[in-house]
């Protein structure tokens, strides 16, 4: 299937905006969502619509959906079961989740969380509330210049006192992918589990659970052409067993009365209240649609744009690309001289439909061990184009040309 085929079947993106046709580089924040998924949110609301969990026809139709998608969901990220699968209402939720249950159950004063320097603040601020709870102790493992983690300084962070390593996959900001499998054994040769944030990572290229061997693998539906607020939390059964739920109510519990609470066996102990059903239901199409596309495929495009678009960026005297990693997602971030990002980021919206993102990006820690107060951000996805990428290297000459003006 060609990119122009490929791209039809995402509605958004033959739209206009103000009757101009607009470029979509901030994948890295959330994806199109093809039409499939769509259709699958229609049909249900229109002619399926029934609450899981119920004994009449159209609630038990909507269990079996329910559970085909974790199903699914399982099979896409190479989980041994369905029942290591949890549905969220967010990467951010999943974390929390972990976080939340380490705190609660296994966290005490002294230990040590190990998180990375180039965090997204959804990965800080949850092992900050768990170490502020519990009297633990974050430690950042550092940076090397090319925006790769300091591989020995980590390993000899490693002791008796990690309780968890807490790590992106994939950096949203400098798109590093680290080396999580040589991380995970390190770890697990010390009985220390693995947490991974795979937000950026599950979107954009494949992965597989019994490869990396992670304990907890987390990320969200929205980024990947999903629905939003739906989540996933993927967890060994061994450690799914050891956390306390983060949430309680309606049907994450066995038995109720007023002196004790058994709580449902995993998953279902943490999926407190009504999950977003409909959503869980239109997440499974997508997850067919990415499965016939081949996510191997995908990434391998994806690095093709990578490629191309660091070439043209780095002709350009201004721009300072930051993040030179041997290994990346496909994402590009980058900032001129004292020029103020956010500005070029309204420029680029403004005269020309291109939406990239500016700031801190969710990582005020990572920005102030790089120096500066934010950085523009491309982050491509498998429906974008080289001649997309011309566009906007055409636009940000012609910014530089008028500032210099």
């Amino acid at each position: 299937m060609t990119v122009e085929k490929l791209r039809q079947k995402f509605p958004m993106l033959d739209q206009k905006i103000e009757r101009k046709r607009f470029i979509y580089f901030d994948n890295a924040a959330t994806g199109h969502k093809p039409q499939t998924v769509l259709e699958s949110l229609q049909k249900f609301y229109t002619e399926e619509y029934g609450k899981p969990k119920t004994e009449y026809k159209l609630g038990k139709q909507a269990s079996g959906a329910v559970e085909e998608v974790r199903s699914k969901i399982a099979a896409f990220i190479g989980a041994s079961t369905e029942k290591n699968i949890v549905f969220t209402r967010g990467c951010t939720e999943s974390i929390n989740i972990v976080a939340g249950g380490f705190a609660k159950g296994i966290l005490k004063p002294g230990d040590e969380v190990l998180i990375t320097a180039l965090e997204h603040h959804a990965n800080i601020i949850p092992w900050q509330m768990a170490c502020a709870q519990t009297g633990s102790i974050l430690k950042v493992i550092p940076l090397i210049p090319s925006g790769e983690i300091d591989y020995k300084a980590y390993q000899a962070m490693l002791s008796e006192r990690t309780k968890i390593v807490a790590i992106s996959h994939s950096s949203h900001v400098l798109g590093t992918i680290l080396p999580v499998k040589e991380m995970i054994r390190a770890a697990h040769k010390n009985d220390i589990p693995v947490m991974l944030d795979g937000a950026q990572t599950v979107p954009h290229m494949p992965v597989n659970m019994q490869e990396l061997d992670c304990d907890f693998y987390t990320f969200s539906a929205h980024k990947m052409g999903g629905p939003t607020g739906i989540g996933i939390l993927y967890g060994k059964k061994k450690w799914l067993e050891q956390l306390p739920p983060l949430e309680g109510g309606s049907d994450m519990a066995k038995k109720v009365s007023f002196e004790k609470t058994e709580y449902a066996d995993i998953p279902a102990r943490f999926e407190a209240g009504t999950m977003p059903f409909a959503d869980i239901i239109a997440l499974g199409g997508l997850v067919d649609f990415l499965q016939e596309l081949d996510m191997q495929r995908l990434f391998e495009y994806e690095q093709e744009l990578l490629s191309y678009a660091t070439e043209q960026l780095i002709k350009i005297n201004e721009v300072t690309i930051v993040g030179k990693a041997a290994r990346k997602e496909a994402v590009i971030s980058f900032y001129i001289g004292k020029e103020d990002v956010k500005e070029l980021e309204n420029y680029l919206s403004e005269e020309h439909n291109i939406f990239v993102k500016a700031g801190d990006l969710n990582a005020q820690p990572l920005m102030k061990i790089l120096g500066v107060k934010g950085l523009v951000r491309l982050s491509f996805s498998y429906y974008n184009t080289k001649e997309e990428i011309d566009a906007f290297i055409k636009a940000l000459r012609q910014y530089l040309t008028k500032k210099d003006g």
